[in-house]
């Protein structure tokens, strides 16, 4: 019989709790937490901070530290011996911060090579209290499509949005429903694009400062009045969610045929209905951790026997990335327990925390916004 040697995923998982605003004057604490999956020789962890944020080392995990022009560097000439390194540090808003975005990359050699991985960006606003009394709260978001059609089933969708609040989380989850093929023409410049099922996904981790913004894409062989949306923001400190309903499709016009006179008073006209509040989704959050990604198939059986682990092991599917997880939390300190758990008695390479909404794999950062849950290092 074939033995299955462990296998090895390849990457690096991160997790911090950079904070989503500060004031000027204020200093906050913030670690970041690097799943190193077997790495050794040198590294290096480099935070771009905005203008106006300066930064203090707290915990290097043994690395070298600088801060200069607002950038922080830790610098391993020989990585410890762990799977997790631990970094801190103390930073500053002074009165020239206002606001912008932080991005994270790692710098790391494996067989040899050295490898690049730049995380998401993370935006830290100013706080309400320190924006001029002069900013107008937001509206509430307004979203618009039109369609224009090249051919019966072929054209273009355009999606406008309006009253977003600048510098806060937005999504658009388009639904196409069957069709044969899309391009994005316009993404409004938008952090992460991602096309699976049958939905396309536009993430802006921090929405643009403009009153609207538009997306584009072509639609092939699909059924426009048959596209639906769904828009998640943060307006006010709140996580709001809005439906972007289909398009009508024309209605077809009856021939009109001639009347003769009558003395039968005209009928009294239809009332119109009364409009419907728009459709809310169901808010099924889940916390799971993801234990393994493979590019060949393997049997979630086959993943319990191999590392002998005796829980669940659910599988799916993700363009050429096979992903298996486990656990069902609704509280994201009860997965990163689990995960800790994981990681301390099983040889899994990395187990991390993922989140779910309605089945639908969504960024953590998103789940803790709607959840209003707090992040947990």
């Amino acid at each position: 019989m074939l033995a299955l040697a462990p296998l090895k995923n390849a990457g690096i998982v991160q997790e911090h709790d950079l904070p989503s605003d500060m004031d000027a004057g204020e200093t906050r604490v913030v670690t970041w937490s690097l799943d190193i999956y077997d790495c050794a020789g040198f590294a290096r962890f480099q935070v771009q901070f905005p203008e106006g944020i300066e930064a203090t080392a707290l915990e290097t995990a043994q690395a070298s530290f600088s801060f200069e022009g607002g950038k922080a560097k830790f610098i391993w000439m020989e990585l410890p011996p762990k799977n997790i390194l631990d970094v801190s540090l103390e930073i500053a808003a002074n009165s020239d911060f206002q606001g912008g975005s932080v991005t994270q990359w790692f710098s790391f050699i494996r067989d040899g090579r050295r490898k690049d991985v730049e995380f998401k960006p993370h935006h830290i606003a100013l706080s309400e209290s320190e924006v001029s009394e002069q900013r107008v709260s937001a509206q509430n978001i307004e979203v618009q499509r039109s369609w224009t059609a090249t051919t019966d089933r072929t054209g273009t969708m355009s999606v406008t949005i309006r009253g977003h609040e600048p510098g806060q989380f937005l999504k658009l989850t388009e639904t196409l429903g069957a069709h044969g093929a899309i391009s994005v023409l316009d993404d409004a410049d938008c952090d992460i694009r991602d096309a699976f099922d049958d939905q396309l996904v536009f993430i802006w981790q921090a929405a643009p400062s403009a009153s609207e913004m538009m997306v584009k894409y072509t639609l092939r062989d699909g059924r426009p009045d048959q596209v639906t949306g769904r828009i998640s923001t943060i307006q006010n400190n709140a996580a709001i969610e809005r439906t972007v309903e289909a398009l009508q499709p024309p209605a077809p016009t009856a021939p009109t045929a001639p009347t003769a006179p009558s003395s039968t008073p005209p009928s009294t006209p239809p009332v119109e209905p009364a409009p419907t509040e728009p459709a809310t989704a169901a808010d099924d959050v889940a916390f799971r951790i993801q234990i393994l990604a493979t590019h060949a198939a393997v049997g979630s059986e086959a993943v319990k026997r191999i590392y002998a682990y005796p829980g669940e092991v659910r599988h799916e599917q993700h363009d050429a990335w096979h992903k298996y997880t486990t656990g069902y939390h609704t509280t994201y300190r009860a997965a990163r327990d689990n995960r800790v758990d994981l990681n301390s008695n099983h040889a899994f390479p990395g187990p991390f925390v993922t989140a779910y909404r309605n089945g639908q794999r969504i960024t953590v950062q998103e789940a803790l916004l709607v959840t209003k849950q707090n992040w947990i290092p």
